[in-house]
């Protein structure tokens, strides 16, 4: 009895700790199963910062004009797929997603970051410049392109948090539940993304922590989970203002707000790394480098030299590096032909550096697509229908651990891209285990014992119920944050995956002509290809067969 009562009391102190209260918008939280996020630091900024004016539009020029090539987008985030990349640094002008007060357009970034999902490459926005309405500098009646104030901060601090709140609750946990790691500004350490007027030292770091601060509070409260990265800094200015901005205290101490802090690195590496660490050695912050490359490196470096970057960048430290740009520039080689100052719309050609890359960031196989098994194809079925295919037939080097299914219907230019999905779900794989958490860096990461000798702790595989009861969610959740290449998977509990899924549609899906496809999922996060689309045809209430019948008259 008295064993009984200690129990149930450490099960009460436990509950008290991990408990936080919802906001009252909230809606119900994430499946705490979900599609596992991929551990590899290979990430890339796909797009740079300008993409937004520059990518390809229905109508080329000016830039803004006509909705983004949804095509152009799906080719080159599957071709950065394909070579590895696992992760993409995509730019978030807030002047260009409110351009007016409370006017939002989410559109380009709606499609970017689902078309990213759904090759299992984790979005990272990068949030800056301030439209003109809310800038300290006010308004000049030019664009966000041409504004000459876009990098003032803005004027009324609570126009950030409005705007974020909104980003936030859009993308994060309670809404797509795409984004969960926020980079907080870019480069505020250089006067042309972040300058405060009437300031001759360009003294912007309280400001920069103020931002930072309401970031933290929009975070906690519409993304359980979520992590603040605090905006790459440039390596020219970047140790001192960084060693400013963790000697603030008060209510400007922002040191228990940010996860993650970042940096960028262009040349001398090991003398920029070295300082750019500096001021918060010890302090237990994981590092990330959001803008690698190298001045006056050859389109066609050879694989030993860029893979001795990539080793040097790990021995530091630096757990994910993004490198810039994807295409090819002054900056240095990008695995695509140039394409700056404008990028023009046509194929995304690969450059010398492209195959490189690839055998350095995935030298592995993955699974073959899955197979289809029911419903027969352009087949009538009610809303609720089961969808039920067999595993792949073709296994990857890593174990599958679930299934992304998607439903749609729309295309664009007659094609299918799943950029608005109907369904956009994760359904697991094998049978349920319970594993323990581990507590890292203020979240709770769940971790599994890892069958190896060594008994070292294992990122967690994700596992279902049995296929007549599965779970789906449209989630992911954050994962151990570990400097684990994907040549060196973590072990993984091994646990036998079932040899058919399935997965039940909503009965909210309105009647008409769907078509879905279905891809496996492995334990460190990598989608494998889909299945060829397959058309179904939802029907109000229960399917029924009508035969012909003959009616005469006399």
């Amino acid at each position: 009895m008295k064993t009984k009562r200690v129990f149930g009391l450490i099960v009460l102190l436990a509950g008290l700790f991990l408990w936080q209260p919802l906001p009252m918008e909230a809606q119900t939280p994430p499946h705490p199963l979900a599609q596992p996020r991929s551990q590899s630091p290979y990430g890339m900024d796909i797009f740079g910062p300008s993409w937004q004016w520059t990518f390809p539009r229905e109508e080329a020029y000016p830039r803004l004009n006509g909705s983004i090539r949804v095509d152009q987008l799906d080719e080159i985030i599957r071709k950065s797929w394909g070579a590895g990349v696992r992760s993409a640094r995509i730019a978030a002008w807030w002047c260009f997603l409110e351009p007016e007060r409370d006017r939002y357009v989410w559109t380009d970034l709606d499609y970017a970051f689902q078309i990213a999902s759904n090759y299992g490459i984790i979005p990272v926005p990068e949030i800056f410049f301030t439209p003109d309405w809310a800038a300290i500098g006010g308004l000049t009646g030019k664009n966000c392109i041409h504004s000459t104030v876009k990098n003032y901060p803005p004027i009324n601090m609570e126009d950030w948090s409005d705007f974020l709140r909104e980003m936030i609750r859009r993308y994060g946990a309670y809404g797509k539940n795409q984004v969960h790691d926020w980079e907080i500004w870019n480069e505020p350490d250089l006067w042309e993304f972040l300058y405060v007027p009437h300031d001759p030292a360009n003294a912007n770091v309280t400001t920069y922590a103020e931002l930072v601060k309401r970031a933290r509070v929009e975070i906690d409260r519409y993304d359980i989970g979520g992590r603040l990265l605090l905006g790459g800094l440039s390596d020219i200015y970047g140790p001192d203002f960084l060693r400013r901005l963790m000697a603030l205290r008060g209510p400007l101490d922002i040191r228990q707000d940010v996860d993650i802090v970042t940096f960028h690195a262009f040349s001398n590496h090991d003398d920029k790394i070295t300082r750019l660490k500096a001021p918060i050695d010890g302090m237990g912050y994981e590092l990330w480098i959001t803008e690698l490359n190298t001045w006056g490196w050859p389109e066609t470096v050879a694989q030993a030299t860029f893979a001795a970057l990539w080793d040097k960048v790990r021995r530091y430290g630096i757990t994910r590096s993004f490198w810039f740009k994807s295409w090819t520039t002054d900056w240095g080689p990008g695995i695509f032909s140039n394409r700056d100052p404008l990028w023009v719309p046509g194929p995304f050609n690969p450059s010398p550096l492209y195959e490189t890359f690839r055998q350095q960031a995935f030298p592995h196989r993955l699974p073959s697509a899955p197979v289809p098994e029911w419903p027969p194809a352009h087949s009538l079925q009610s809303p609720e229908a089961r969808l039920i295919w067999h595993r792949p037939l073709e296994n990857g080097t890593f174990p599958i651990v679930g299934y992304k299914v998607q439903l749609e219907n729309t295309f664009y230019r007659g094609e299918l891209y799943y950029h608005t999905p109907e369904v956009d779900a994760w359904v697991p794989a094998t049978h349920l285990h319970f594993l323990p958490f581990q507590i890292h860096n203020r979240r709770i990461v769940p971790t599994a014992k890892a069958p190896a000798a060594d008994d070292s702790l294992a990122p967690l595989t994700f596992v279902s119920p049995v296929p007549e009861a599965p779970v789906a969610a449209d989630t992911a959740v954050v994962s151990d944050t570990s400097a684990r290449t994907a040549a060196e998977p973590a072990a993984a509990a091994v646990v036998p995956p079932l040899d058919r899924s399935s997965y039940q549609l909503p009965a909210s899906l309105p009647p008409g002509v769907y078509y879905w496809r279905v891809a496996a999922v492995d334990n460190q996060g990598n989608v494998g290809p889909y299945s060829a689309p397959r058309q179904i045809l939802l029907v109000p209430g229960e399917h029924r067969l009508f035969l012909p019948m003959l009616v005469t008259s006399n």
